[in-house]
């Protein structure tokens, strides 16, 4: 536990300082606050409590700032503040109730985190006919190979560049003097037909917050980022640069790696998983087990007298044997919750979490029947047929023994299947 007294007198310091203090514990629940962040969110006086989570921090904020159109997109705001919230590394500056708000945020090694806010000047509204904007340097921003927004303290566009309506579809007779950022990117998606309410809500929020870079898709899979300053007096300057080539060329090494992490974990012959993807399946599945007291079962499959098949037929009759086996082992299983693998040479394993052993003995029967059905002469006219042992360990309670303790039965129940005569199975339940 944090010393809860040396915060509060720090908090009481910086009230002394008007900068107001909230102490958040590792869960995002509020542990303490001072006086002056009841003065900058009056509306969390007399609600605020310890033990409140943040969510509920954050609805209540929201409530008060958001229009009733946006109030739509509330659920949406909380969760991106919480993530703010855990993840903030550099201050930002918002708007709140006439006042501008520098707000850092830092973990703390005990694991909570704390938050700060300072009022760093009264809010200011620029006029629209302001003398300052009537001399500002608007053709300056045609320099700028990015492009460039200039907005005054309520949001709205002061002065743009070229690039920056090239960047978002504004007609060369259309003024966005005046409009708001979400204004432009609404505009630009009706016109690509695509009403694009929550890109809107994202950027206009986005501009609530500014001080870390944030992207805005566009229709057509555009994308721009924003880079966002704010002065102490509210006025906003933006950079907006093109990302769409970056944007994809991470999608599609995404894609690339995605692809490469299959292929290492598939086994080229079969298209079963391999060994090292079992394994990894294995340990990530039974503290799943042990947590949700669920059972899990273990099998392994192996082809009986496989080398003869080999030194009497070929490597390719006995890699299409293979095939044929890993097959019936895939038809027998659940993709989505299962786990078949080529195990090494000629043995297959299988995870089947959540089975007990009864239900794993009807998925091994199933292989056998399968087996069964398959015209083992198409591979070669002398071989008559194929058979498999197979050795089960179902685990009523993974708790009460490891993974590969499990792993080690299954095995002792495979062997004990090819000593009692083969084309069997053997279940062990622990």
């Amino acid at each position: 536990m944090p010393n809860l007294d040396s915060y509060a007198f720090f908090g009481e310091v910086l009230d002394t300082l008007d900068v107001a203090l909230c102490l958040f514990d590792a869960q995002d629940r509020t542990v303490l606050w001072n006086d002056a962040f009841l003065r900058f969110f009056p509306e969390h006086a007399g609600h605020v409590h310890v033990g409140e989570p943040y969510r509920e921090n954050l609805l209540r904020f929201y409530r008060g700032r958001l229009s009733e159109a946006e109030r739509a997109n509330i659920e949406r705001y909380i969760e991106e503040g919480i993530e703010r919230h855990r993840s903030q590394t550099r201050p930002f500056v918002f708007s709140h109730r006439g006042r501008r708000l520098r707000v850092a945020s830092q973990s703390t090694p005990d694991g909570h985190r704390v938050r700060i806010w300072q009022d760093i000047a009264p809010e200011q509204v620029v006029p629209a006919q302001d003398e300052r904007w009537a001399v500002f340097p608007i053709d300056l921003l045609n320099f700028i190979a990015d492009g460039a927004m200039v907005l005054d303290g309520e949001d709205r566009i002061v002065a743009t560049n070229d690039e920056f309506r090239t960047l978002y579809d504004v007609p060369d007779e259309r003024s966005v003097i005046g409009l708001t950022f979400a204004d432009v990117v609404r505009e630009a998606c009706l016109k690509a037909g695509q009403e694009d309410r929550a890109a809107e809500a994202s950027a206009l929020d986005n501009l609530r917050f500014a001080g870390a870079p944030f992207e805005v898709c566009l229709p057509g899979g555009r994308w721009r980022r924003v880079i966002a300053r704010r002065s102490a007096s509210g006025v906003g300057f933006f950079t907006h640069s093109d990302i769409t080539v970056l944007k994809r060329q991470q999608a599609d090494l995404k894609r690339a790696m995605d692809e490469l992490a299959t292929i290492a974990a598939t086994d080229v012959l079969t298209g079963l998983a391999n060994r090292r993807r079992f394994d990894q399946a294995l340990t990530e599945q039974w503290p799943k087990s042990v947590a949700e007291g669920r059972p899990i079962a273990v099998m392994f499959i192996d082809l009986d007298h496989f080398k003869a098949v080999n030194d009497s037929f070929g490597h390719a009759a006995g890699d299409e044997c293979l095939r044929r086996v890993a097959a019936a082992v895939k038809e027998a299983v659940t993709p989505s919750a299962d786990v078949a693998a080529r195990y090494g040479g000629e043995e297959f394993a299988v995870l089947l979490p959540n089975a007990t052993g009864e239900e794993a003995m009807a998925i091994a029967r199933s292989m056998r029947r399968s087996l069964r059905m398959v015209d083992w002469a198409r591979i070669n006219p002398r071989l008559a047929r194929l058979t498999v042992s197979i050795g089960i360990c179902a685990v009523r309670n993974p708790a009460m023994i490891a993974a590969y303790d499990a792993l080690k039965r299954a095995d002792d129940m495979l062997y004990r299947a090819k000593n009692g005569g083969r084309d069997r199975i053997d279940l062990m339940e622990a």
